[in-house]
C-alpha cells in the first residue's frame, strides 16, 4: 500500500484537494481500521507468483496442476482491491468506503496519538485519542525492509500485552505506510504525539498534555517535583481473585491512583532479542523495550482507597508511568517508604481510636 494524493471525500483521488490516502480493508472491528498488502508489496508477490509458475511448469501431471491452481489463486487474492481507504487531510484522519465518509479524529478538537507494540515489535497498534472515544489503527511488520522503513513509529512505540493488540492479520497497515501516517498526522497536529485524552470509569476526564496531567478537577504538574510508584494488588471478586497494576501519584494536595486489570497472559515482557530481530532498529528497539522493563516493575501492596481509584483501560498505563517518569522526583529519605495520602490519614485515626 502507498500514500497517494487525493481527496477526503470519496474512495477516488482527486488532484485538485491535497490529501494522504493509504487503501484499507473492511474489517469487522467497530473503530479498528485495516489495509492489505502494500501496493509495492503485491508487485513483489505478484513476481513471486510469475517465478512460481515458471518454476510449477517443470512439475508434472496432477502435482503441477494442483499447484499451479494454489499459486493462481493467491494472485487473485493478492490483486484484490481495497474495499476502503484511509484519508488524513485538513480536517482530519477519516475512512472512506464505498463512497461513505466517517471522521475518524478531527484536527478542530485536541487529539492524541498513542502507539503500542507487542514485545517482539511485529504487532502495533496506533490509538487515537480525543475527549470521550478511542479509535484505533492495526499495524503488522510484513519483513525487514518494512520495519527498516518505519523508524519513527519503532520509536513512539510502547510495549502492550498481545491480548490488547488483536486484530486480523489480513486487516492491517504496513509499518512503512503506519510510518507515513504519523508523518502526516505531525505535520496537521503538532503536539499530538505529547497527548492522551482518556476518561476513567466514572466519567472523568484524564488528559494528558506535555507537561500536565489533569485528572478531573485535579492538576499534575509534571515539570516540578512529585512522587508516584507501582504497585500490584489483589480483591476478591463474585467468583474469583483478580490481580490489578496500580500507579500512584502524589503532589501538594492532589492525590490520585490509576488502577487497571492485569493482562491474562500475566506480562507483557518477552525476548528483547526477537525484539530487536523483528523491528530491525536494535538501538531504538533496545532503548524504549528496557524502559518499558523497568517500568512494568511493581511490589505487591494493600488495595488503595476507593475514593482515589481511577479506572482506565490498562493498555495506556505505561504510557502514563513513562510521562511520570520524565518529571522530577521529590526527593524522601531511603527509610521512609511513602505512603499516600489518605492511608497516612487512616494511620492516624487508627491509632487515636486504639488510644481512647
Amino acid at each position: 500500500m502507498r500514500l497517494l494524493t487525493g481527496s477526503s471525500g470519496g474512495s477516488r483521488v482527486r488532484a485538485r484537494s491535497p490529501a494522504s490516502i493509504a487503501p484499507i480493508a473492511a474489517c469487522a472491528a467497530a473503530f479498528a481500521l485495516s489495509a492489505p498488502a502494500a501496493k509495492l508489496a503485491l508487485s513483489g508477490q505478484a513476481a513471486v507468483w510469475s517465478r512460481s509458475t515458471v518454476s510449477v511448469a517443470l512439475f508434472a501431471g496432477a502435482l503441477a496442476l494442483v499447484a499451479g491452481a494454489l499459486v493462481i489463486h493467491r494472485g487473485l487474492r493478492c490483486r484484490r482491491p481495497p474495499s476502503a481507504w484511509l484519508v488524513v487531510d485538513s480536517r482530519g484522519v477519516h475512512r472512506v468506503e464505498r463512497g461513505k465518509t466517517t471522521t475518524l479524529a478531527s484536527f478542530n478538537a485536541p487529539l492524541g496519538v498513542t502507539v503500542f507494540a507487542s514485545a517482539d515489535r511485529s504487532k502495533l497498534l496506533v490509538a487515537l485519542t480525543f475527549p470521550g472515544a478511542v479509535r484505533t489503527v492495526a499495524v503488522r511488520v510484513r519483513d525487514a525492509n518494512d520495519a527498516a522503513a518505519a523508524h519513527t513509529l519503532f520509536a513512539r512505540a510502547t510495549t502492550a500485552a498481545d491480548g490488547d493488540l488483536l486484530a486480523d492479520d489480513e486487516c492491517s497497515l504496513s509499518a512503512a505506510d503506519a510510518e507515513k501516517l504519523l508523518v502526516e498526522v505531525a505535520r496537521r497536529c503538532p503536539g499530538a504525539f505529547d497527548r492522551v485524552l482518556l476518561t476513567d470509569a466514572g466519567g472523568d476526564e484524564i488528559v494528558l498534555d506535555r507537561t500536565e496531567l489533569r485528572v478531573g478537577t485535579r492538576r499534575f504538574d509534571l515539570s516540578a517535583p512529585l512522587e508516584w510508584r507501582a504497585s500490584l494488588f489483589q480483591e476478591l471478586g463474585v467468583y474469583a481473585v483478580s490481580v490489578f497494576q496500580a500507579t500512584w501519584l502524589h503532589q501538594a494536595d492532589a492525590e490520585v491512583v490509576f488502577v487497571a486489570p492485569m493482562p491474562p497472559e500475566g506480562s507483557e515482557v518477552r525476548s528483547a532479542a526477537a525484539a530487536v530481530q523483528a523491528a530491525g532498529e536494535a538501538i531504538v528497539v533496545q532503548a524504549a523495550f528496557a524502559l518499558d522493563v523497568r517500568l512494568m516493575q511493581a511490589s505487591p501492596g494493600e488495595p488503595p482507597p476507593r475514593e482515589l481509584r481511577r479506572a482506565i483501560d490498562r493498555v495506556f498505563m505505561l504510557p502514563l508511568r513513562r510521562a511520570l517518569d520524565r518529571a522530577p522526583r521529590l526527593a524522601r529519605p531511603a527509610a521512609a517508604p511513602p505512603r499516600s495520602v489518605a492511608e497516612t490519614r487512616r494511620g492516624e485515626r487508627d491509632r487515636r481510636e486504639r488510644h481512647r
